[in-house]
C-alpha cells in the first residue's frame, strides 16, 4: 500500500521563501539611532537562517481526480514568525476533446501566517517602559499607537480556486 501511494504522487511545487519572507526582509530595511547615538539595524530583527520551506504534492486518487497536499516549514526571525503551515486540496480534469482538457482545482493553506513582534522601550522619566512597534519606537508616535503598525499578514496563496483549459497539438 505505501509503495502504490508514492507511485500515484509527485511533487508538483517546491519554494523556499514565499511573499511572506519578502515582507521580513523589507521590513529589515532601515534603522534608527538610541538617544546614546548607538544604531539600531532593523536587519538584525528581520532575517533568519531558515527561510520558509513549502512543498506540495498530488497524489492520483483516479484517473480523473487527484488530492493536493503539503506543508511549509515556516520562519522565525528575532521580531517576527511566519508559522508552519498544511496546505490541502483537489483537482479534478474533465477530458473536452482528443486534444483538450479541463481542469478544476482548489486549494487552502492552513496556518503560515506572517506576525510581527514587539519590543519594550524605555522614555525615561517622560514615558516610563513600555510595549512598542520596534520598528517606530523612535517615531513622532505616541508609544501605544504604534502597535496598530504591527504586521499581521496570511498568506497569499490561503485560498486557490484556479480554472484551466489545456489544449496540446
Amino acid at each position: 500500500m505505501p509503495q502504490q501511494f508514492w507511485e500515484m504522487t509527485q511533487l508538483v511545487d517546491a519554494r523556499a521563501g514565499t511573499s511572506l519572507s519578502d515582507i521580513a526582509r523589507q521590513l529589515g530595511t532601515g534603522g534608527y539611532e538610541l538617544s546614546d547615538g548607538s544604531p539600531v539595524a532593523f536587519s538584525d530583527w528581520y532575517s533568519s537562517s531558515w527561510t520558509d520551506l513549502r512543498l506540495t504534492w498530488v497524489t492520483q486518487v483516479s484517473q480523473n481526480f487527484g488530492v493536493y497536499w503539503g506543508f511549509g516549514t515556516g520562519e522565525r526571525g528575532p521580531k517576527y514568525e511566519i508559522e508552519p503551515s498544511l496546505k490541502l486540496g483537489l483537482i479534478v480534469l474533465q477530458p473536452v476533446s482528443r486534444n483538450g482538457m479541463l481542469s478544476l482545482s482548489a486549494t487552502t493553506v492552513i496556518g503560515g501566517a506572517f506576525n510581527e513582534g514587539t519590543c519594550t522601550a524605555d522614555y525615561g522619566a517622560i514615558g516610563g517602559t513600555q510595549t512598542v512597534n520596534c520598528r517606530l519606537a523612535a517615531s513622532v508616535l505616541p508609544p501605544e499607537e504604534t502597535l496598530a503598525y504591527l504586521v499581521h499578514e496570511k498568506p497569499a496563496d490561503r485560498f486557490e480556486l484556479i480554472l484551466r483549459y489545456r489544449l496540446s497539438f
